[in-house]
């Protein structure tokens, strides 16, 4: 069964897009990534019609036959398959091991028109021909370079760049080659008109068109101060070519190469295009498709929840969930971490360059510009706000009192929930906790559990419970209730000892449960610790390294691909997913189905 992530949504990747192919004739659309995830969907819309792995490697190559039943794929491990493309069942496949193959590294892919042949073109210079049916490898042609190969529409020739970014044309019933006329200019891509009759080439220098049957050079254009060819592309009906560069995309019209409309693409950092329907779509680094009239909400960057509130924080907005909808959205370029009070009455954003900022949920209104605050650091309660700020200590923020407060030294600030305490870390890694009205220690500080020094700190949310995390990775818990009523020291007690340095902790509701985050590279696992029966109640592993958790209900909140945060039980088992589509459209989905979804959502959930 599918996972919620692959379930209603238009998008596939949470990697970069690599490599991109499209069928005028099915509608068709193939995407790959450079974690070797292959997709095919009909349109750039929908949820895809088959999905394949074709190894751990980036996909540097994709295509599709014409008519769209079949794809195939090539990676930069020296990969090269043919797949079904409603399936995804594979058909061929040739793989080389190690070093060999990724000296093969595939840079273009063609399967001919009646399916019964697959071309690459390797980053070794080798142009390969294989049988599919066969599974036999027919020819190899050295001296090649370039990204591309194709056949022409009777699949008689095949097209590619030679070593000095020329075209080269064989024939391939004599294996002949068919003259062609130099360029004054290296190229990377060559393609035939959708009739056959004209090559189009095309650079970073410039483009060119030639006439097949003589060879003949038609015309070329020489570019001005090109940065760079991320696609060459044909128009639908084969009347204007697209050159796509690491900005724009720029039309001419053939064979004259007549200039036509140009645009700004906006993917960021572009890494393959297409051109199936009235305007090229180009790949970018966030896993999307990007295009004229195509607003994406952009990738998931980070979540926060407390019970059944969600902030998102996506490329260019925040989206504020209640329940199964999507309530509202803020335009905020450029932020990296969000953070979200109990009541859900305040968002603090932290931008690309450091630049904390505090916002009323209810209508997205500024309150507080905090300046410069280290990532990750932002706690909320009540009407306060703590962050570090780098080797100056912390600051604390009184909204309601309009009031800031320094910290020199201190080396961790959090504030309880309701915004009843303040918890610091002094430099000497003593615990402290203070009443933020009047700065005076709320009860008598928390004896020392050992010599490490404390590191994290979180408050238990709804109790007076403290939770720190030393040098030493041991999780320890004060009850502060005792202090409160006796005014005497809280004694800690040990809970668990982690064999890797967590990064967060959270105090779950019901003082049951803590959850501590541990990262792994490019990966992290969650543990939950049973406090008072000091023993592991749950583990996670292989979440997004910026996953979440809601401390009211103990949910995992995990940014995942296609816009999208994913729910999980403490267990890992998905709960529910909330996705932003294009055009500001949304939908919430659970095991069962659709839970809710915005009036013009319908295109991309089929």
């Amino acid at each position: 069964m599918p996972t919620l992530v692959d379930q209603f949504g238009p998008y596939a990747h949470d990697a970069p897009i690599t490599a991109a192919a499209g069928d005028v004739e099915s509608g068709k659309v193939a995407t790959a990534d450079a974690t070797g995830h292959v997709s095919v969907r009909r349109g750039t819309e929908g949820r895809p019609v088959a999905q394949v792995r074709l190894g751990p490697a980036r996909v540097g190559a994709v295509a599709l036959i014409r008519g769209g039943a079949m794809f195939a794929a090539g990676d930069d491990d020296g990969s090269v398959g043919v797949y079904d493309a409603d399936t995804g069942e594979e058909l061929f496949k040739d793989v080389r091991e190690g070093a060999r193959g990724r000296v093969r590294a595939m840079r273009g892919v063609a399967i001919s028109p009646e399916g019964a042949r697959l071309a690459a073109i390797g980053a070794d210079g080798l142009v390969r021909i294989w049988d599919i049916e066969r599974g036999e490898r027919e020819v190899a042609w050295q001296g090649f370079g370039g990204l591309t190969v194709e056949f022409d529409p009777r699949g008689a020739r095949l097209l590619g760049v030679d070593a000095e970014g020329q075209p080269r044309l064989l024939d391939l019933a004599s294996r002949q080659p068919i003259a062609l006329d130099r360029l004054p200019m290296p190229v990377e891509r060559a393609l035939f008109s959708a009739d056959g009759t004209l090559v189009v080439a095309g650079g970073a220098a410039g483009l060119a068109v030639l006439r097949v049957v003589d060879g003949s050079l038609v015309k070329t254009l020489a570019a001005r101060g090109g940065s760079g060819l991320v696609g060459l592309l044909l128009a639908p009906g084969s009347d204007s070519v697209a050159s796509v560069s690491p900005r724009s995309v720029h039309t001419f019209s053939l064979p004259d190469l007549e200039p036509g409309e140009s645009w700004r693409h906006g993917a960021p950092e572009p890494g393959a295009a297409l051109w199936i329907d009235t305007a090229p779509r180009v790949g970018g680094a966030d896993g999307l498709l990007h295009g004229p009239g195509v607003a994406h909400a952009g990738a998931t960057r980070a979540v926060a929840g407390f019970g059944d509130r969600r902030l998102v924080l996506h490329a260019d907005a925040v989206a504020c969930w209640r329940a199964d909808q999507l309530e509202q959205r803020w335009p905020i370029p450029d932020g990296v971490d969000v953070a979200l009070d109990r009541d859900g009455r305040l968002a603090a954003i932290t931008g690309l360059d450091g630049r904390l900022v505090v916002l009323e949920v209810a209508t997205g209104t500024p309150l507080l510009d905090a300046g410069l605050v280290e990532r990750g650091t932002v706690s909320l309660g009540g009407n306060l706000v703590a962050a570090r700020r780098g080797g100056s200590g912390a600051r604390l923020w009184d909204l309601a009192r309009n009031r800031t407060q320094d910290i020199p030294g201190a080396r961790a600030a959090v504030v309880s929930a309701g915004g009843t305490w303040v918890a610091l870390v002094d430099a000497r890694s003593r615990v402290r906790v203070l009443d933020p009205a009047t700065g005076a220690p709320a009860v008598t500080d928390p004896a020392p559990a050992g010599e490490a020094a404390v590191r994290l700190a979180a408050f238990v949310n709804r109790r007076p419970d403290l939770l720190v995390i030393d040098a030493e990775h041991i999780l320890t818990a004060y009850d502060l209730a005792g202090s409160l009523r006796e005014g005497t020291a809280a004694a800690g007690r040990d809970v668990l000892q982690f064999s890797s340095p967590p990064d967060r902790i959270w105090g779950i509701t019901g003082g049951r449960y803590a959850a501590v985050r541990l990262p792994e590279g490019e990966t992290c696992s969650l543990v939950y610790a049973d406090l008072a029966g000091q023993a592991v109640a749950a583990e996670v592993s292989g979440l997004d390294p910026r996953t979440t958790v809601d401390p009211e209900t103990g949910l995992i909140l995990e940014p995942v691909r296609g816009n999208a945060v994913l729910e999980r039980e403490m267990d890992g088992i998905e709960r529910r997913l909330l996705r932003a589509l294009p055009g500001g459209e949304w939908v919430s989905v659970g095991p069962l189905g659709i839970l809710a979804a915005s009036p013009r959502a319908a295109p991309w959930l089929a």
